[in-house]
């Protein structure tokens, strides 16, 4: 789904970039169960760490200044057109349960993707309000 049409201030910008954080994250955990059966697999996620402090120093920003500056990291990276772009890791800990507890494992998986859509439906949530609330229409 394209998402910047409904970029209309910086906050909205903010939540559409969450948005499009959680898409990918769902990805990611998607392939992580759909692929634990290939050959030298190894599964990955993102850093949820660093994101967090991109978008903590870009609110920070539009709170003092009134401008949003979304700053690339070492896994965050933003490019023309409003992308998004997030370098995976290998997660150990998902890796390390793999290894010992399969079942263990699924279970891990299955929790990252049960916190990931709370964090998907919250900013899709704010979003739509505040959309609504700036009676501009959602389509």
């Amino acid at each position: 789904m394209e998402l910047s049409s409904l970029i209309r201030d910086n906050i909205d910008d903010v939540l559409v970039k969450i948005i499009q954080f959680t898409h990918i994250r769902h990805d990611v955990i998607l392939k992580n169960i759909e692929d634990c059966r290939c050959a030298d697999f190894a599964p990955r996620n993102v850093d949820v760490e660093d994101f967090a402090r991109v978008i903590s120093a870009a609110l920070a920003e539009h709170q003092k200044s009134k401008r949003l500056a979304l700053c690339d990291s070492r896994t965050v990276s933003f490019t023309g057109g409003g992308r998004l772009n997030i370098k995976l890791k290998v997660d150990t800990a998902a890796q390390r349960l793999f290894e010992q507890d399969f079942d263990q494992y699924l279970r891990f998986q299955r929790r990252q993707l049960d916190e990931n859509a709370i964090n998907n439906k919250t900013a899709c949530a704010l979003l739509s309000h505040k959309l609504k609330s700036s009676k501009v229409a959602v389509r």
